[in-house]
C-alpha cells in the first residue's frame, strides 16, 4: 500500500529551459481524463539524488527502464469503497496494482491522499487517512510538516482469551523545498524544484481481552507471526516542474538515511488520453497474484461480464462468464508466465478492464 502511495508521485514532459526558480501550483497538476506513463527503474545503482541550493544541474540519463507503469486519473466515485471515503475529487489507479485504487483531492492549497480501497484476503476494506504530497504554492524554502494516527484495520478473533485485534498506524511526515535548477532524464531538460520528504511510519498490534486494549504481547506476537510495534522510514526526492505537458513531478527518487537510492521513476511521454477511458472505474480485481491453481475475480457490484485470458503472444487460453460478485477460475492447466485478462460486458460488448497476472508453478 504504501509504495501504491509513494509511486503516485512520478511523471515528466517536454519543455523550454529557463535558469530561473520557478512556482508550482495546482494548474500545473494533472486532473480527471489524464493519463501518464512512467518508466521505473529498480536497480539504479550507484545514483545519488544530488546537490541542493539554488541553480544546480541534475544528470539522471543513466537509468534503464525495468517496467513501465501507467497512473490513470479519473472519476473516483465508481472506484470500489468510494461510498466509505469523503473529500475526494479526483482518483487515481495504477497499471501495477490492479487491486488498489487511490483517493485524492487537488486544490488551490496543495494535493492531498485521503484514503485508498483495496481486496485483503477476498474482502474489499478502505482506508481514510490524511497524506499531504505538496502544497500550493510551492517554491524554495516551501516547507511543511505533519503527523496523523489512526486504526489500519480491526477484526474479530474470539480465541484464546482474545476478543479483537486491531493495528493503528503514527504517520510524522517533514518536506522542504530544498533545491531549484535543470533536471535531465532520457525523456528532455525541464526548469525544476526539488521537493524533499521523509515518512516515518509507526504501526502497532493491539489486542483486546479482559474489557480493554493493549499492545499485543511479544509471545502472542511470535504465534501470530507478526511484531508488536513495526517502525519504516521512507526518504523521497521529487522534482517538480511547470511545463504545460507535465502536469506533475518529473522524477521521483525514493532512498534510505545513508543515501543509498533503491527505486526510480520518471515520466516516459506526456500525459494522454483514451486508456483513462477504458478504465474509469475499474471495479474488478484479481488475487492472489501471482497465483498457483487458483484466481478469483471480485467485484463490488453483480457482474454481466465475460472473463477471457490471454497467453503473452496474446492467444486466447480461457474464457468464462461472470455473473455473481466473485467468481474462482481454475488455472492449473496454465503453464507458469505472464498472463492478461480481459472484462467485457455482454450487453454493451465493451471492455471494462484490462490487467495482467503472474502465474507460478
Amino acid at each position: 500500500m504504501k509504495k501504491n502511495l509513494l509511486s503516485l508521485i512520478t511523471l515528466l514532459g517536454a519543455g523550454i529551459i529557463v535558469n530561473a526558480q520557478i512556482t508550482i501550483n495546482d494548474t500545473h497538476i494533472v486532473g480527471i481524463g489524464d493519463a501518464v506513463e512512467q518508466s521505473v527503474d529498480t536497480i539504479p545503482g550507484s545514483i545519488t539524488i544530488g546537490p541542493s541550493g539554488a541553480n544546480q544541474t541534475w544528470n539522471f540519463t543513466s537509468m534503464t527502464e525495468r517496467y513501465v507503469d501507467t497512473l490513470i486519473f479519473s472519476n473516483h466515485t465508481g472506484f470500489p469503497g468510494a461510498g466509505s471515503i469523503t473529500g475526494a475529487n479526483i482518483g487515481m489507479t495504477s497499471s501495477s496494482e490492479d487491486s488498489s485504487w487511490t483517493f485524492l483531492n487537488k486544490g488551490t492549497t496543495g494535493l492531498f491522499i485521503v484514503g485508498q480501497s483495496f481486496y485483503q484476503g477476498g474482502q474489499l476494506a478502505t482506508l481514510e487517512y490524511p497524506a499531504t504530497v505538496v502544497t500550493f504554492p510551492s517554491t524554495m524554502g516551501t516547507n511543511y510538516a505533519g503527523n496523523w494516527w489512526g486504526k489500519i484495520f480491526q477484526q474479530y478473533v474470539g480465541q484464546g482469551g482474545i476478543d479483537s485485534v486491531k493495528m493503528t498506524r503514527e504517520a510524522i511526515t517533514s518536506s522542504n523545498v530544498d533545491a531549484w535548477g535543470n533536471v535531465t532524464t532520457s525523456f528532455g531538460t525541464f526548469a525544476s524544484i526539488r521537493q524533499n520528504v521523509n515518512d516515518i511510519t509507526i504501526d502497532t498490534i493491539w489486542v483486546y481481552q479482559g474489557g480493554s486494549w493493549s499492545v499485543i504481547d511479544p509471545f502472542t506476537a511470535s504465534l501470530l507471526g507478526v511484531d508488536p510495534i513495526t517502525y519504516d522510514t521512507t526518504n523521497t526526492a521529487r522534482w517538480w516542474t511547470d511545463d504545460p505537458n507535465s502536469k506533475f513531478p518529473v522524477l521521483e527518487m525514493e532512498f534510505d538515511n545513508n543515501g543509498t537510492v533503491n527505486r526510480v521513476s520518471w515520466q516516459k511521454n506526456s500525459p494522454f488520453v483514451g486508456v483513462a477511458e477504458m478504465n474509469a472505474k475499474p471495479i474488478f480485481s484479481l488475487y492472489p497474484n501471482p497465483a498457483k491453481d487458483m484466481i478469483n475475480i471480485a467485484t463490488d457490484k453483480i457482474a454481466n461480464s465475460t472473463i477471457s485470458i490471454f497467453d503473452i503472444t496474446g492467444k486466447e487460453v480461457l474464457t468464462t462468464d461472470f455473473s455473481t460478485s466473485t467468481i474462482s477460475i481454475n488455472i492449473s492447466d496454465l503453464d507458469a508466465g505472464v498472463y492478461f485478462y480481459s472484462v467485457r460486458n455482454r450487453t454493451s460488448g465493451k471492455v471494462t478492464q484490462t490487467n495482467k497476472f503472474m502465474v507460478t508453478k
